[in-house]
């Protein structure tokens, strides 16, 4: 069982006196942060709670408690760093080794802070958030008398999908897992030869003359395209036969793990086969009904109409923030709702957490639900700045004129700025993990890192 906190008598690395005002505001920060953890013990506890037992306990790994694995991660969030990146920038600071507490002790690998990272479930943050969240509020940092929402889009981390390159990956993962299995135990070669060269050719082609217009140029396309549809389906055809024909016989432990997750991408192979095949054929496929990586299966495609980019890959991410830049709500899904449900949550999580509505709401026109909308929430909430979408009567615009609606839309506008913090420095602009469950605890993760830093200079 892993350590929750490590109390062997160990000493924080005297750090050398420097004035350098980036140097003290460093330290300060961390010092900061380190005291917000040391008042919270229940955000060790369920950490502790999900980590404590991962590995061994002959391991290496085992001999880290969970203290040193969450500060390790606020560290690599609040920096902004990849897990290599951080095990390196944390062995070279005296400040950051003695904020991780591991002091002049020999630090982690960074496949095991990958790994504890990994273990920490979404409800877990979810918790963590709350809880700090009450303790600003009763500590009264936080008053919540403003909130503002707004949302944003999270890339996970895939290529831009064309049917042609879902093919090609479809083609070389199913005949590398056949491959392996084969190699795991011979009784399951059939035979088969792979002809990787020439289907990588003909994805090639399609990838270079897809837009070009010529007739004969189109035919071409075409007819790779169909060639490829045909190696993806004989690749999938092979795959099943493997994986029925090794139930009735024993197999080792390798083999039938590698059989299990071949088993898992011929559904999704043949999902890209049956969407290709309907586009070839001249149907429109429904954004619902296609899946745009076979790596990201979970990825969603969102319009949101942003000129730079239309078309975006990932999921959306809803925060609400209040006047003090703390994050009191946030919601990440694996199938997004309109604006309007995740606004109407905001000002209920708001209540939830403070006892009240916000007495000042804003947010864009995107969370506009109606005049009845706007009434409803009026009653409750002193002002609501809210834009309406399209023309508006005459009261509507005597009401988007007046001061403290354009005051309520300045304030707004400071989500953007937090959005964009939260992508350049804490790594909301694309997750790199893998699976849905990984994607919402990273989300988790940055936002409570982003709420230290708030309330660390509160």
């Amino acid at each position: 069982m892993r350590k929750k906190i490590d109390s062997a008598p160990m000493f924080p690395i005297i750090i050398s006196n420097c004035d350098l005002k980036v140097v003290t505001d460093f330290q300060d920060k961390y010092d900061e942060i380190s005291k917000l953890l040391d008042v919270n013990p229940g955000i060790l506890d369920a950490v502790h709670s999900d980590i404590a037992t991962m590995g061994s306990d002959q391991g290496r790994e085992s001999s880290y408690s969970s203290e040193q694995f969450m500060r390790m991660l606020v560290v690599k969030c609040i920096e902004g760093l990849s897990y290599r990146d951080t095990i390196v920038r944390v062995a070279d600071s005296g400040i950051l080794r003695n904020f991780t507490r591991i002091y002049s002790g020999d630090i982690m690998n960074f496949t095991a802070l990958d790994a504890a990272s990994k273990m920490i479930a979404p409800q877990t943050w979810d918790k963590i958030n709350i809880q700090f969240a009450k303790y600003v509020i009763k500590s009264g940092k936080v008053k919540g008398e403003k909130q503002r929402v707004d949302s944003t889009v999270s890339e996970t981390n895939i290529h831009y999908p064309t049917d042609a390159s879902l093919l090609w990956d479809s083609y070389r993962v199913g005949a590398r897992f056949i491959s392996q299995c084969r190699e795991l135990d011979h009784r399951l070669d059939f035979g088969n030869r792979f002809h990787d060269k020439k289907v990588k050719r003909s994805y090639t082609f399609i990838a270079t003359n897809f837009s070009r217009k010529t007739p004969a140029t189109q035919r071409a396309v075409r007819r790779h395209t169909k060639h490829l549809m045909k190696q993806v389906s004989r690749v999938s055809k092979i795959g099943h036969a493997i994986v029925s024909n090794c139930k009735p016989i024993q197999i080792n432990e390798c083999a039938t793990a590698r059989i299990l997750e071949l088993e898992r991408m011929l559904v999704l192979v043949d999902h890209v086969i049956a969407q290709s095949t309907r586009a070839f054929n001249g149907e429109v496929v429904p954004a619902a009904e296609r899946i745009f990586s076979i790596f990201e299966p979970h990825t969603e495609l969102l319009k949101r109409g942003k000129a730079h980019k239309p078309n975006e890959f990932g999921h959306l991410v809803s925060i609400g923030q209040t006047g003090e830049k703390f994050i009191d709500f946030y919601r990440v899904e694996e199938k997004s709702r309109h604006d309007i449900v995740l606004g109407d949550e905001a000002k209920e999580a708001h209540k939830k957490l403070f006892g009240f509505y916000p007495k000042k709401f804003t947010a864009d026109k995107n969370y506009y639900g109606g005049p009845e909308h706007t009434e409803k929430w009026e009653e409750k909430i002193n002002e609501y700045s809210v834009g309406k979408k399209g023309n508006r009567t005459e009261d509507e615009t005597e009401r988007e004129h007046d001061d403290w609606f354009k005051i309520l839309q300045a304030f707004r506008a400071g989500c953007e700025g937090s959005i964009s913090v939260l992508k350049r420095v804490f790594g909301l602009h694309r997750c790199l993990n893998r699976t849905f469950k990984s994607f919402a605890s990273s989300v988790g993760c940055l936002v409570f890192c982003h709420n230290l830093v708030v309330v660390s200079r509160l």
